[in-house]
């Protein structure tokens, strides 16, 4: 633990779980190897091949979904809702990789929880697909396509836009100095309150689009299918009598 952690006290209850985990994995371990050896080395060596790129391929997903979000996620609500209301502006915000990923870590989880209560939306959809899959199956190039590159995009456009705006654009305009600060500080949270403000509005104006039509069908929509219709049929009902037979 020393070897990871430096000169900083872990506790005892950290390394006594850290040697159990590695205890059980030795047994585990050697108990599949135990249980492979009556099948022959071919079979040894294919499981094991198989076993070391599904570890691999589970090792990329825990660094893209459980590592790379959660840190863009944590550093991107460090600077909207935590640094404007705890650090004031002159001075400059600390910004800590280690607990940004642990906020980050939190949010993903509710965010994850609310999306699979929520409607069917294409989040939802991977992430079930994902759920279904288990780890046995992991598909690696479904994953990086359709999950963890459209979400690193928007948090990565989240973060550098503003960033841009407030570093690159603001000051070519020829504002104050205290103005630059001022928009590098506030430029996120104003930004959310715009893109919050964008939603409900187009949300408002899909209900009133959906209440016109709605009231446009009652008034004038007489009607929508056919009712007491019967399609009359060419055949006459009564059965010709036979011409009767001569003797």
């Amino acid at each position: 633990m020393s070897f990871w952690t430096g000169s900083s006290k872990i506790h005892e209850l950290y390394t006594a779980a850290c040697g159990l985990y590695v205890c059980w994995l030795s047994i585990r371990g050697v108990t599949v190897l135990l249980a492979w050896m009556p099948q022959g080395r071919t079979v040894i060596v294919h499981k094991v091949q198989e076993w070391t790129l599904m570890i691999l391929k589970t090792l990329v997903v825990a660094l893209l979904v459980a590592g790379v979000i959660p840190l863009l996620l944590g550093l991107l609500f460090e600077l909207v809702i935590v640094a404007p209301l705890r650090v004031p502006l002159d001075q400059t915000p600390p910004l800590l990789p280690w607990q940004d990923w642990a906020l980050g870590v939190l949010h993903a989880k509710i965010i994850a929880a609310i999306t699979l209560m929520g409607p069917q939306w294409w989040l939802k959809t991977v992430i079930e697909q994902v759920y279904a899959n288990g780890i046995r199956n992991i598909d690696l190039q479904f994953i990086i396509r359709k999950l963890a590159a459209p979400v690193i995009s928007v948090l990565l456009l989240a973060l550098c836009v503003p960033y841009v705006i407030a570093a690159g654009v603001v000051p070519a305009v020829g504002v104050t100095p205290e103005m630059e600060i001022l928009m590098q500080r506030r430029i996120y949270p104003f930004l959310l309150m715009v893109v919050l403000l964008i939603g409900i509005l187009s949300f408002q104006i899909r209900q009133f689009k959906r209440l016109y039509e709605h009231i446009k069908n009652d008034k004038y929509l007489v009607g929508q299918r056919l009712v007491n219709y019967e399609r009359k049929s060419g055949r006459t009902s009564s059965v010709p009598p036979s011409n009767p037979v001569a003797e």
